[in-house]
């Protein structure tokens, strides 16, 4: 991996690099896109290729990635699907670049100072803003949304063992008078193309785009997500959808999370509960498969 790049400001400055356009809801992995800026109408983000399957653990990651809205006088709204970010080890105090919690230091920055966090920032990418306080854990982060049309994501991992893994919807969107826009039943605006679309996703907030009655009237998928515009002067092949209930080692954290107060260890238990029953599960039938031909063979 590439050196680490240094202080806040010049590590976003080179996040405005060439950005790709696209019209048509994209899926991509924000692992890929580091360094980059992405612009259309919706995009589903994962944090990497095998979500939901794996975490990803590459320790001492810092990738950053903007998202610009379709248009200048368009907005950028961001949800978690799924999420999942911490260290099963905290890092050194050497290691850290948040600042010292003191009175005025929101408790989820003071939360996530010793681990791995993702922290949005507003833009343009040459005068990044922190939006919000960094975010961490298993418990799913509350919606966010850019005054203008820049919105950026930083993904920091430190420690041992980080542990992350998170699907988030990308929407671009426009209040007041919506012209060839979709009008959601809360008064947002978004682009037609994001209405009943492939994943379900709820780009209105409110669930009116995806609504089997008027004005959306989905009565099943109207496009195929494609990954167009998510690299930069790179092309990859259309992506499968994405299995966002996947039978893997994750399935307990996408319906529910450990409480809060268990450590990482029991954690990583928890999360890895459906999948050791599954083995059990699958060795319990095939002993008994085993005995039953044995049994058969006896007989005869």
């Amino acid at each position: 991996m590439e050196a680490r790049l240094l202080q806040l400001p010049q590590r976003l400055l080179l996040l405005g690099a060439a950005a790709l356009t696209a019209s048509a809801l994209e899926t991509a992995d924000l692992v890929d896109l580091c360094g980059q800026t992405w612009q259309g109408d919706g995009l589903l983000l994962r944090s990497h290729s095998a979500s939901r399957k794996f975490y990803f653990v590459a320790p001492d990651t810092d990738c950053g990635l903007w998202v610009r809205a379709a248009t200048p006088s368009d907005r950028i709204r961001f949800q978690f699907r799924f999420f999942l970010v911490y260290s099963l080890t905290s890092a050194s105090p050497t290691s850290q670049e948040s600042p010292a919690p003191n009175a005025s230091t929101p408790a989820s920055a003071v939360a996530c100072a010793p681990g791995s966090y993702l922290q949005f920032y507003e833009g343009p990418p040459g005068a990044p803003r922190p939006l919000g306080a960094p975010v961490c854990g298993l418990t799913i982060p509350v919606p966010v949304a850019s005054t203008g049309d820049f919105l950026g994501l930083r993904l920091v991992t430190r420690g041992r063992q980080p542990r992350v893994d998170f699907v988030g919807e990308v929407t671009s969107f426009r209040s007041g008078f919506c012209g060839p826009y979709f009008r959601c039943r809360n008064g947002r605006c978004i682009p037609p193309s994001l209405v009943c679309d492939l994943w379900g996703m709820d780009n209105c907030g409110d669930g009116s785009d995806q609504a089997s009655w008027p004005p959306a009237n989905c009565t099943g998928p109207s496009q195929t997500p494609s990954q167009e515009g998510s690299t930069d002067n790179t092309s990859k092949p259309p992506t499968a959808p994405l299995a966002l209930r996947s039978a893997g080692p994750l399935g307990l954290a996408a319906g529910s999370s450990p409480p809060a107060g268990w450590g990482p260890a029991q954690r990583d238990a928890a999360l890895e509960g459906p999948w050791l029953q599954k083995v059990a599960l699958a060795s319990s039938l095939l002993l008994a498969s085993a005995g039953l031909l044995t049994g058969l063979l006896c007989w005869h």
